[in-house]
């Protein structure tokens, strides 16, 4: 019977539903931003573009309403129940959280108002939209650091180690990086969203599916 037990102890179990909404959340839009990333490098004629399609943007946008739908469904409790800093916290990276979903609307519009559906960007745009999203991907974890560091020391236990398949999604991109991109290759920067998306989702999957602490 224990050796029962032990084995069912094992099976990947959800503990927390909420956190995984948001995991999703931030995995689709990964998904949309690497699409949109597919296309500006692997197209060269704007008239061909899907990111014109009125079809699909109207997908779009009932994603990204869908994706700060969950987000906010999974903060509401914790912003509701949490006090002090910790509080506050919350609100705040709730609300980063949000504004990152919601980030191919924010590249849409950017797009419309200069008129980039008709006259196609240049490199250096691009680039420095794809420096936003990594600088924006480090301030989110820098969030989720100092809220980790909060929690802990507010229920003065050790918290839980994190890995280093914690940091898989980080350490994929940096090998696909240098493998495809010395060759020219435009893997790496299709794949980049996701995979900062998905270490940004990281935090939630570990909350979501692992057993919470024990209080000694």
């Amino acid at each position: 019977m224990r050796d029962s037990g032990h084995t069912k102890s094992r099976r990947l179990q959800l503990y927390d539903g909420r956190a995984l909404m948001t995991a999703v959340a931030l995995l689709v839009t990964a998904v949309i931003v690497a699409q949109m990333v597919a296309q500006y490098v692997t197209t060269t004629a704007v008239d061909q573009a899907l990111n014109r399609s009125r079809l699909w943007w109207e997908i779009v946008l009932n994603l990204q309403l869908l994706s700060v739908g969950m987000i906010w469904f999974s903060y509401s409790d914790r912003i509701s129940v949490a006090t002090g800093p910790v509080r506050h916290l919350h609100i705040i990276t709730c609300g980063f959280v949000s504004l990152t979903a919601i980030m191919p609307t924010l590249l849409g519009a950017i797009s419309a108002s200069n008129n980039w559906f008709e006259i196609r960007p240049g490199p250096d745009v691009f680039v420095g939209f794809f420096v936003f999203g990594v600088t924006t991907w480090l301030v989110g974890l820098l969030l989720q650091s100092i809220l980790y560091w909060l929690r802990k020391k507010s229920m003065k236990r050790p918290g839980q180690r994190r890995g280093i398949l914690f940091f898989l999604p980080s350490i994929a991109l940096g090998i696909i990086a240098l493998v495809d991109g010395p060759g020219g290759g435009t893997l790496w920067f299709i794949l980049t969203p996701i995979m900062l998306y998905l270490q940004g989702a990281m935090p939630y999957l570990m909350k979501a599916f692992r057993p919470p602490p024990v209080d000694a």
